[in-house]
C-alpha cells in the first residue's frame, strides 16, 4: 500500500484505460429547475444524459483522442484540462463513493500480476465494447497468460 504513490505509470495506464473505456459509459440526471446550456433550454423535470464515453474522446478536450497515451495524465499535461473532461466515476455530489477504492484495488492488482505475467489477445480475437449497465468487452477478453520469460 505504501508503494502506491511511486506507481505513477500504473495509475496513468488505469486512467487512460478508463478514459477510452469508462466503466460507467452514461449517466442520467434529473433537472430540479429549468436551465440553459449552450443555448439549449433544459426544462425542469427533464432527464439529462451525460456520456463520459463521448466526452473522453472529444477533440476539444483531448489531443489525438483515440490514441492510447497514458502520459496525458502526467500532472503537467493534465493541469489545464477542464475538470469534467474526464469523469469515469461521475462527478460532483453524486460521484461514485467507491472510486478511490476501485483505483487502489486496480493499481494493486496490476502491480501484483504484471511483473509475473504477460497477457496476449488470442489470434483473431476482436474486442468490441458492449454498453450494458457498465461498458465491457462483448464476449469477454480472450487472452493467454504467459509467465515472463515464456515464449
Amino acid at each position: 500500500m505504501e508503494d502506491l504513490p511511486q506507481l505513477k505509470l500504473g495509475r496513468m495506464v488505469l486512467e487512460e484505460s478508463m478514459r477510452l473505456y469508462p466503466p460507467a459509459w452514461a449517466f442520467a440526471r434529473y433537472a430540479k429547475a429549468s436551465d440553459e446550456i449552450d443555448g439549449y433550454t433544459i426544462p425542469k423535470g427533464a432527464y439529462v444524459l451525460m456520456f463520459p464515453s463521448m466526452t473522453h474522446r472529444h477533440p476539444a478536450f483531448w489531443e489525438r483522442p483515440d490514441v492510447f497515451d497514458p502520459e496525458r495524465f502526467e500532472p503537467s499535461r493534465a493541469a489545464g484540462r477542464h475538470r469534467f473532461a474526464y469523469f469515469p466515476f461521475g462527478g460532483g455530489p453524486r460521484v461514485c463513493i467507491g472510486n478511490q477504492f476501485a483505483l487502489t484495488e486496480a493499481q494493486l492488482i496490476l502491480a501484483t500480476i504484471l511483473p509475473r505475467y504477460q497477457f496476449r489477445l488470442l489470434p483473431g480475437a476482436n474486442v468490441v465494447p458492449e454498453p450494458l449497465v457498465t461498458l465491457r468487452p462483448r464476449g469477454g477478453l480472450l487472452m493467454t497468460a504467459y509467465r515472463h520469460g515464456e515464449p
